[in-house]
């Protein structure tokens, strides 16, 4: 057995921080920040009774309508605490010690933290400066290091960028040439709602990770679903625990899943109030990444003046991303979108800070 201090420097993981943000504009985590209808979470607290609360959670339901809000069988889905959940159970499946891992880089920061918990040799594959990544740099990857996992994010989040769709089929093809797990993050589906799970059919080395905490806006309920063959599904179940997730998450997601019609007013509302940001930054001058998930970079010019941007925000209650340590966007604050009115408030701020940094307000930052 490792001795505690050994474990601890390969794991590199730390405590949560003490963070309180629900005073805040909350802009730093893509959120959903456009709140349910108040008539819809009365009708949802009727969901919650006595029976509920004493006994252990009963899935079957949700995972019959989770299959056909995915377009699949029962048994081609898989439940857990989160896509961040659903990802380390495929790393536990499918990841010995030592076996190679590639990830596109900079990405979702779990991938990084589960290849080295599972002693991975991490491969990864960069973006150039303009945030382009040909899909040929990849498949070589793949072809020169042999890996028993491949991670994609599309979208990809710091990024916000994509792979288009035949590329990444490519991608997958080859993985499955190797003997290789694909992983697809479709965190940002429906944001981006152009999906590979069709693809399971074809490629039963393919899983696809998906979660209620974007579009579906229950972030609490800390809850996600894989789609992928029936073989892979029952792999991944081998590793469940005992209940995939709690009572009041299942309630939460068979709630917003019969109520999916309030779910696409919400997105468009996002998706308007995207529209509206990146025009009005257009406008003031701000530069800023395209981005095809609910977020936009903003790139502030350098990785000291985004912290300091951040930091000014946050004293106007507003929270947003800041300290990314790739180049291309190391200078960039990202902006969790929200619907037009969130949008504003946010805009008023950054055209304040932004004054201030010019020397023209009392403001300092």
């Amino acid at each position: 057995m490792l001795p505690l201090k050994t474990h601890l420097a390969r794991l590199e993981r730390v405590a949560n921080p003490q963070e309180i943000r629900l005073n805040y504009l909350r802009l730093d985590k893509n959120e959903n920040i456009i709140p349910l209808p108040s008539r819809l979470v009365s009708k949802f607290r009727r969901y919650i009774t006595a029976g509920v609360l004493s006994a252990y959670p009963e899935v079957t339901s949700l995972y019959s309508k989770t299959a056909r809000y995915a377009q699949c069988a029962p048994e081609n889905i898989y439940l857990g605490a989160g896509s961040d959940g659903i990802i380390k159970a495929v790393f536990e499946v499918f990841v010995n010690p030592m076996d190679t891992v590639v990830l596109v880089s900079p990405t979702y920061a779990m991938f990084y933290v589960y290849a080295k918990m599972f002693q991975a040799n991490l491969e990864e594959v960069f973006y150039d400066r303009d945030l382009s990544l040909p899909a040929e740099r990849i498949i070589e990857k793949i072809e020169t290091k042999c890996p028993k996992l491949v991670c994609i994010a599309n979208p990809n989040s710091p990024t916000g960028t994509v792979i288009d769709a035949k590329d990444l089929e490519r991608i997958i093809q080859v993985a499955s040439q190797y003997n290789a797990i694909i992983l697809i993050d479709e965190a940002y589906f429906v944001f981006y709602p152009k999906t590979c799970a069709g693809l399971i059919k074809k490629f039963p080395n393919l899983v696809v990770t998906r979660t209620f905490s974007k579009a579906l806006g229950l972030a609490s309920a800390r809850l996600g679903f894989a789609i992928g063959s029936k073989d892979l599904i029952a792999c991944l179940q081998k590793v469940r625990p005992m209940y995939e997730t709690n009572a009041f998450a299942v309630k939460f997601a068979e709630f917003i899943l019969d109520n999916a019609n309030i779910v696409k007013k919400i997105v468009a509302m996002a998706m308007e109030g995207k529209s509206y940001l990146e025009n009005q930054l257009q406008q003031e001058g701000f530069p800023y990444f395209k981005s095809y998930a609910n977020f936009v970079l903003i790139d502030t010019g350098s990785a000291q003046k985004a912290l300091q941007v951040a930091e000014a925000l946050k004293r106007k209650k507003i929270l947003v991303k800041a300290g990314f340590g790739f180049a291309p966007i190391a200078g960039c604050i990202r902006i969790n979108i929200g619907n037009v009115e969130q949008m504003k408030k946010f805009l008023r701020a950054l055209k304040q800070v932004a004054r201030a940094q010019k020397g023209t307000s009392e403001e300092t930052i």
